[in-house]
Protein backbone atom coordinates (compact mmCIF):
# COMPACT_ATOMS: atom_id res chain seq x y z
CA UNK A 1 0.00 0.00 0.00
CA UNK A 2 1.38 3.39 -0.99
CA UNK A 3 1.55 6.39 1.30
CA UNK A 4 -1.32 8.03 -0.55
CA UNK A 5 -3.57 4.96 -0.39
CA UNK A 6 -2.69 4.42 3.25
CA UNK A 7 -3.60 7.99 4.16
CA UNK A 8 -6.79 7.70 2.14
CA UNK A 9 -7.73 4.54 4.02
CA UNK A 10 -7.03 6.23 7.34
CA UNK A 11 -9.11 9.22 6.36
CA UNK A 12 -12.04 7.04 5.35
CA UNK A 13 -11.80 5.02 8.57
CA UNK A 14 -11.85 8.05 10.84
CA UNK A 15 -14.70 9.59 8.87
CA UNK A 16 -16.74 6.41 9.36
CA UNK A 17 -15.84 6.25 13.05
CA UNK A 18 -16.78 9.90 13.49
CA UNK A 19 -20.15 9.30 11.81
CA UNK A 20 -20.74 6.28 14.06
CA UNK A 21 -20.07 8.45 17.11
CA UNK A 22 -22.35 11.21 15.87
CA UNK A 23 -25.08 8.64 15.23
CA UNK A 24 -24.45 7.04 18.67
CA UNK A 25 -24.18 3.69 16.91
CA UNK A 26 -22.65 1.13 19.25
CA UNK A 27 -22.63 -1.44 16.46
CA UNK A 28 -20.58 0.69 14.09
CA UNK A 29 -18.26 1.87 16.85
CA UNK A 30 -17.52 -1.71 17.83
CA UNK A 31 -16.95 -2.62 14.20
CA UNK A 32 -14.45 0.19 13.90
CA UNK A 33 -12.60 -0.97 16.99
CA UNK A 34 -12.60 -4.60 15.82
CA UNK A 35 -11.26 -3.56 12.40
CA UNK A 36 -8.47 -1.55 14.02
CA UNK A 37 -7.51 -4.42 16.32
CA UNK A 38 -7.47 -6.92 13.45
CA UNK A 39 -5.50 -4.74 11.03
CA UNK A 40 -2.89 -3.69 13.58
CA UNK A 41 -2.90 -7.02 15.43
CA UNK A 42 -3.68 -5.28 18.67
CA UNK A 43 -5.60 -6.61 21.66
CA UNK A 44 -9.10 -5.21 21.40
CA UNK A 45 -8.61 -3.35 24.68
CA UNK A 46 -5.80 -1.31 23.09
CA UNK A 47 -7.73 -0.34 19.94
CA UNK A 48 -9.62 2.60 21.54
CA UNK A 49 -6.33 4.19 22.56
CA UNK A 50 -5.01 4.02 19.01
CA UNK A 51 -8.22 5.34 17.46
CA UNK A 52 -8.54 8.20 19.94
CA UNK A 53 -4.86 9.19 19.92
CA UNK A 54 -4.45 7.80 23.45
CA UNK A 55 -6.54 10.58 24.93
CA UNK A 56 -7.65 9.16 28.29
CA UNK A 57 -10.66 11.41 28.60
CA UNK A 58 -11.93 10.41 25.17
CA UNK A 59 -11.34 6.73 25.90
CA UNK A 60 -13.31 6.97 29.14
CA UNK A 61 -16.17 8.73 27.34
CA UNK A 62 -16.30 6.01 24.69
CA UNK A 63 -16.06 3.30 27.37
CA UNK A 64 -18.93 4.72 29.41
CA UNK A 65 -21.14 5.09 26.34
CA UNK A 66 -20.57 1.51 25.18
CA UNK A 67 -20.86 0.16 28.72
CA UNK A 68 -24.39 1.53 29.14
CA UNK A 69 -25.48 -0.41 26.05
CA UNK A 70 -23.70 -3.60 27.10
CA UNK A 71 -25.23 -3.44 30.59
CA UNK A 72 -28.70 -3.09 29.09
CA UNK A 73 -28.13 -6.11 26.86
CA UNK A 74 -26.78 -8.36 29.62
CA UNK A 75 -29.65 -7.58 32.00
CA UNK A 76 -32.10 -9.03 29.50
CA UNK A 77 -29.82 -11.68 28.02
CA UNK A 78 -29.08 -13.37 31.38
CA UNK A 79 -32.14 -12.52 33.48
CA UNK A 80 -30.83 -13.78 36.84
CA UNK A 81 -27.75 -11.53 36.62
CA UNK A 82 -27.90 -8.27 38.53
CA UNK A 83 -25.71 -5.81 36.63
CA UNK A 84 -24.80 -2.46 38.16
CA UNK A 85 -24.47 0.64 36.02
CA UNK A 86 -20.70 0.59 36.52
CA UNK A 87 -20.42 -2.94 35.15
CA UNK A 88 -20.29 -5.20 38.20
CA UNK A 89 -22.16 -8.48 37.67
CA UNK A 90 -23.85 -10.19 40.62
CA UNK A 91 -25.36 -13.66 40.68
CA UNK A 92 -28.99 -13.20 41.77
CA UNK A 93 -30.67 -10.84 44.20
CA UNK A 94 -30.73 -13.07 47.30
CA UNK A 95 -28.93 -12.59 50.60
CA UNK A 96 -25.23 -13.47 50.47
CA UNK A 97 -25.26 -13.20 46.69
CA UNK A 98 -21.85 -13.36 45.08
CA UNK A 99 -20.18 -11.10 42.57
CA UNK A 100 -19.77 -13.08 39.36
CA UNK A 101 -17.35 -10.71 37.66
CA UNK A 102 -16.95 -7.37 35.95
CA UNK A 103 -17.78 -6.32 32.41
CA UNK A 104 -14.94 -5.88 29.97
CA UNK A 105 -16.68 -3.39 27.71
CA UNK A 106 -14.37 -3.39 24.70
CA UNK A 107 -13.94 -7.19 24.61
CA UNK A 108 -17.68 -7.65 25.37
CA UNK A 109 -17.14 -10.27 28.03
CA UNK A 110 -17.29 -10.83 31.78
CA UNK A 111 -13.91 -10.94 33.48
CA UNK A 112 -13.47 -12.93 36.69
CA UNK A 113 -10.46 -11.73 38.67
CA UNK A 114 -10.80 -12.94 42.26
CA UNK A 115 -10.48 -16.56 43.40
CA UNK A 116 -14.08 -16.48 44.63
CA UNK A 117 -15.36 -15.37 41.22
CA UNK A 118 -13.31 -17.98 39.41
CA UNK A 119 -14.63 -20.70 41.73
CA UNK A 120 -18.31 -20.16 40.88
CA UNK A 121 -18.50 -22.13 37.64
CA UNK A 122 -16.47 -25.13 38.93
CA UNK A 123 -18.71 -25.21 42.01
CA UNK A 124 -21.82 -25.19 39.81
CA UNK A 125 -20.35 -28.02 37.74
CA UNK A 126 -19.62 -30.05 40.89
CA UNK A 127 -23.08 -29.39 42.26
CA UNK A 128 -24.72 -30.41 38.97
CA UNK A 129 -22.85 -33.72 38.97
CA UNK A 130 -24.17 -34.75 42.42
CA UNK A 131 -26.65 -32.29 43.97
CA UNK A 132 -27.69 -34.58 46.83
CA UNK A 133 -24.15 -35.21 48.08
CA UNK A 134 -22.47 -31.93 47.13
CA UNK A 135 -22.21 -30.59 50.68
CA UNK A 136 -21.23 -33.96 52.21
CA UNK A 137 -18.47 -34.38 49.63
CA UNK A 138 -17.09 -30.94 50.37
CA UNK A 139 -17.17 -31.50 54.12
CA UNK A 140 -15.42 -34.87 53.78
CA UNK A 141 -12.70 -33.36 51.56
CA UNK A 142 -12.22 -30.56 54.06
CA UNK A 143 -12.12 -33.04 56.94
CA UNK A 144 -9.29 -35.00 55.31
CA UNK A 145 -7.32 -31.80 54.78
CA UNK A 146 -7.85 -30.38 58.26
CA UNK A 147 -7.13 -33.62 60.09
CA UNK A 148 -4.22 -34.82 57.93
CA UNK A 149 -1.58 -33.84 60.53
CA UNK A 150 -3.76 -35.14 63.35
CA UNK A 151 -4.05 -38.53 61.67
CA UNK A 152 -0.29 -38.61 61.08
CA UNK A 153 0.42 -37.92 64.74
CA UNK A 154 -2.19 -40.44 65.83
CA UNK A 155 -0.54 -43.16 63.75
CA UNK A 156 2.84 -42.19 65.16
CA UNK A 157 1.46 -42.19 68.71
CA UNK A 158 -0.11 -45.62 68.28
CA UNK A 159 3.13 -46.99 66.84
CA UNK A 160 5.23 -45.55 69.67
CA UNK A 161 2.78 -46.82 72.28
CA UNK A 162 2.91 -50.32 70.82
CA UNK A 163 6.72 -50.19 70.81
CA UNK A 164 6.85 -49.00 74.42
CA UNK A 165 4.45 -51.71 75.55
CA UNK A 166 6.56 -54.34 73.81
CA UNK A 167 9.69 -53.02 75.50
CA UNK A 168 7.97 -53.01 78.89
CA UNK A 169 6.87 -56.59 78.30
CA UNK A 170 10.41 -57.66 77.44
CA UNK A 171 11.90 -55.94 80.49
CA UNK A 172 9.47 -57.70 82.80
CA UNK A 173 10.64 -61.12 81.55
CA UNK A 174 13.77 -62.56 83.37
CA UNK A 175 16.72 -62.38 80.99
CA UNK A 176 18.57 -65.67 80.50
CA UNK A 177 16.72 -67.70 83.15
CA UNK A 178 15.92 -67.33 86.83
CA UNK A 179 19.35 -68.14 88.26
CA UNK A 180 21.19 -65.75 85.89
CA UNK A 181 18.75 -62.96 86.64
CA UNK A 182 19.07 -63.63 90.36
CA UNK A 183 22.85 -63.64 90.13
CA UNK A 184 22.83 -60.35 88.13
CA UNK A 185 20.65 -58.69 90.74
CA UNK A 186 22.83 -60.02 93.53
CA UNK A 187 25.99 -58.60 91.90
CA UNK A 188 24.47 -55.15 91.15
CA UNK A 189 21.08 -54.68 92.85
CA UNK A 190 20.76 -51.02 91.62
CA UNK A 191 21.03 -51.81 87.92
CA UNK A 192 17.37 -52.74 87.52
CA UNK A 193 16.24 -49.53 89.22
CA UNK A 194 18.53 -47.41 87.00
CA UNK A 195 17.16 -49.02 83.88
CA UNK A 196 13.66 -48.13 84.98
CA UNK A 197 14.61 -44.51 85.64
CA UNK A 198 16.52 -44.13 82.39
CA UNK A 199 13.56 -44.76 80.04
CA UNK A 200 13.39 -41.74 77.67
CA UNK A 201 10.79 -43.42 75.45
CA UNK A 202 8.17 -42.83 78.14
CA UNK A 203 8.95 -39.11 78.21
CA UNK A 204 8.93 -38.84 74.41
CA UNK A 205 5.60 -40.63 74.27
CA UNK A 206 4.16 -38.14 76.75
CA UNK A 207 5.42 -35.19 74.68
CA UNK A 208 3.90 -36.68 71.54
CA UNK A 209 0.58 -37.13 73.35
CA UNK A 210 0.59 -33.45 74.39
CA UNK A 211 1.43 -32.37 70.85
CA UNK A 212 -1.37 -34.56 69.51
CA UNK A 213 -3.92 -33.12 71.96
CA UNK A 214 -2.94 -29.54 71.07
CA UNK A 215 -3.06 -30.05 67.29
CA UNK A 216 -6.32 -31.98 67.46
CA UNK A 217 -7.97 -29.20 69.50
CA UNK A 218 -6.91 -26.68 66.82
CA UNK A 219 -8.15 -28.99 64.07
CA UNK A 220 -11.52 -29.39 65.81
CA UNK A 221 -11.98 -25.62 65.96
CA UNK A 222 -10.92 -25.20 62.33
CA UNK A 223 -13.22 -27.99 61.20
CA UNK A 224 -16.25 -26.50 62.97
CA UNK A 225 -15.60 -23.04 61.51
CA UNK A 226 -14.98 -24.35 57.99
CA UNK A 227 -18.04 -26.57 58.16
CA UNK A 228 -20.27 -23.58 58.84
CA UNK A 229 -18.70 -21.72 55.92
CA UNK A 230 -19.21 -24.71 53.62
CA UNK A 231 -22.85 -24.97 54.65
CA UNK A 232 -23.45 -21.31 53.77
CA UNK A 233 -21.48 -21.64 50.53
CA UNK A 234 -23.41 -24.77 49.51
CA UNK A 235 -26.73 -22.99 50.12
CA UNK A 236 -25.60 -20.12 47.87
CA UNK A 237 -24.44 -22.54 45.17
CA UNK A 238 -27.83 -24.26 45.34
CA UNK A 239 -29.59 -20.92 44.75
CA UNK A 240 -27.28 -20.20 41.82
CA UNK A 241 -27.84 -23.65 40.36
CA UNK A 242 -31.61 -23.30 40.61
CA UNK A 243 -31.42 -19.90 38.90
CA UNK A 244 -29.40 -21.33 36.02
CA UNK A 245 -31.64 -24.36 35.59
CA UNK A 246 -34.77 -22.21 35.59
CA UNK A 247 -33.43 -20.47 32.46
CA UNK A 248 -31.15 -22.98 30.73
CA UNK A 249 -31.17 -26.74 30.24
CA UNK A 250 -27.77 -27.30 31.83
CA UNK A 251 -24.69 -25.66 33.31
CA UNK A 252 -22.93 -26.38 30.01
CA UNK A 253 -25.52 -24.31 28.12
CA UNK A 254 -25.03 -21.45 30.59
CA UNK A 255 -21.27 -21.60 30.02
CA UNK A 256 -21.89 -21.56 26.28
CA UNK A 257 -23.98 -18.40 26.67
CA UNK A 258 -21.16 -16.75 28.57
CA UNK A 259 -18.62 -17.81 25.95
CA UNK A 260 -20.66 -16.25 23.14
CA UNK A 261 -21.56 -12.91 24.74
CA UNK A 262 -19.63 -10.91 22.16
CA UNK A 263 -21.26 -12.59 19.16
CA UNK A 264 -24.74 -12.47 20.68
CA UNK A 265 -24.36 -8.82 21.67
CA UNK A 266 -23.17 -7.77 18.22
CA UNK A 267 -25.98 -9.74 16.60
CA UNK A 268 -28.53 -8.05 18.87
CA UNK A 269 -27.15 -4.61 18.01
CA UNK A 270 -27.29 -5.36 14.29
CA UNK A 271 -30.78 -6.87 14.35
CA UNK A 272 -32.39 -4.04 16.29
CA UNK A 273 -30.63 -1.42 14.20
CA UNK A 274 -28.74 -0.30 17.28
CA UNK A 275 -31.57 2.00 18.34
CA UNK A 276 -30.05 3.56 21.44
CA UNK A 277 -33.31 5.16 22.48
CA UNK A 278 -35.53 2.09 22.23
Amino acid sequence: MSVESSLHYQQQFFERFNKAWEAQSSFQLYRGLDTTADNLRLPITEAPGYVLAYDKGAQEELHDFLQARFVKFLRSHVPFFEVSDDGHVYFGDWYHRREFGELSVFSRSIVQVTDEEQAILPQLQAFASDPDNYLDNQIEAMRKSVYSEVNHLQNQLESDTATTQAQDSDSSTPNGGGFRSLLKTFIDPTEEEEEQVEAPEHHENQQLRQQFDHIKADADRTFDANKRQLQVSAAITRYEYQAVMSTYSSIAQFENILGNLKEDFMRALEVEGDNQHA
